[in-house]
């Protein structure tokens, strides 16, 4: 990202923003504190991205944001959209948050629900994929912009680059295989991307319900991608609607096991293709349940064993 940006709208005067975090910022500081933070400084028409801070004694150190006081600080002097890294400030380069982009190009947001409904079930065959591997604590997050991203909680020990790239991977070898007989996934498929560049590229994920430094909409969980309004992530609904939003984030405030995710990277890794099939067959039972706890099933019909 530049340092200097372009917005897309102009930054409305500060008094807004100030009054958005007052409410928000307690829940904001689950996903910050203890992590380097990127902040986005809006002042009139112009945009500078912020990734260290001048301390007393002259050195610029990594800006690390532990308090609800902290966070309305930088607010006040124009801060607009907070990203957190993957890992925690201690980390020599580790991966603690998986985090999956959902997202949805021209052609997709403009085909009225369909396009919604076709990203509501990729992300459903995200979130399956993660729970089977044992990230069963997860969440929805809409992006502020374009998009959407699965997000599972703090790992109880940090990944390696190489693991996750591999997850990415996986992630989107079941995707094409459990979507590829429906049409709208033959028909706009190649319009949604689906990969980890937040997680191992940028590196750092724009925390729920921060403002978008561009459009100004609000990173808001969700229940159900399809059910996703625009009005949902205007900063006055998410205010009203701060109790639902705290509910649907609550997933994301407890840790998950590590061991099964490395264990079925590992079978990918060695091109054990039975996993895949084992994960299609739990994707196909949730669909036709059309519930969150329809029970894990497996693909016999494409099942393959030695």
């Amino acid at each position: 990202m530049p340092r200097r940006l372009v917005p897309m709208v102009i930054k409305p005067s500060v008094r807004p923003p100030l009054k958005y975090y007052d409410i928000v910022g307690d829940l904001m500081i689950n996903f910050l504190a203890n992590r380097r933070t990127a902040i986005i400084r809006q002042i009139g028409d112009s945009a500078v991205l912020m990734t260290r801070v001048r301390h007393e004694d002259g050195s610029k150190l990594p800006i690390i944001i532990n308090s609800k006081d902290e966070l309305i600080r930088y607010v006040r002097a124009g801060g607009i959209d907070f990203m957190a890294s993957v890992g925690t400030a201690l980390s020599r380069g580790g991966i603690d948050m998986a985090i999956i982009d959902v997202k949805g190009g021209r052609k997709v947001w403009m085909i009225d629900r369909g396009g919604l409904e076709l990203m509501d079930l990729i992300v459903s065959v995200v979130r399956v994929t993660f729970e089977y591997v044992g990230l069963v604590n997860n969440a929805v997050i809409f992006d502020g912009m374009n998009g959407f991203k699965v997000i599972a909680p703090p790992l109880s020990k940090e990944v390696d680059n190489e693991e996750m790239r591999s997850f990415v991977n996986l992630i989107n070898e079941v995707v094409n295989r459990s979507m590829k007989s429906f049409d709208l996934f033959q028909a706009y498929g190649n319009d949604i991307i689906i990969g980890g560049n937040t997680m191992l590229k940028v590196r750092m994920y724009r925390v729920p319900l921060s403002l978008h430094w561009s459009t100004k909409l609000s990173a808001i969980p969700l229940a159900r991608v399809y059910d996703f309004l625009t009005l949902y992530a205007d900063p006055s609904s998410v205010i009203r609607r701060l109790e639902t939003n705290r509910k649907l984030l609550e997933p994301l405030f407890a840790r998950n096991p590590i061991d099964s995710l490395i264990d079925n990277v590992n079978r990918w890794v060695n091109n054990d293709y039975t996993l895949v099939y084992y994960i299609k067959g739990a994707v196909r039972n949730r669909i036709k349940h059309g519930v969150s706890d329809a029970e894990l099933g497996i693909d016999r019909e494409n099942l393959k064993t030695e």
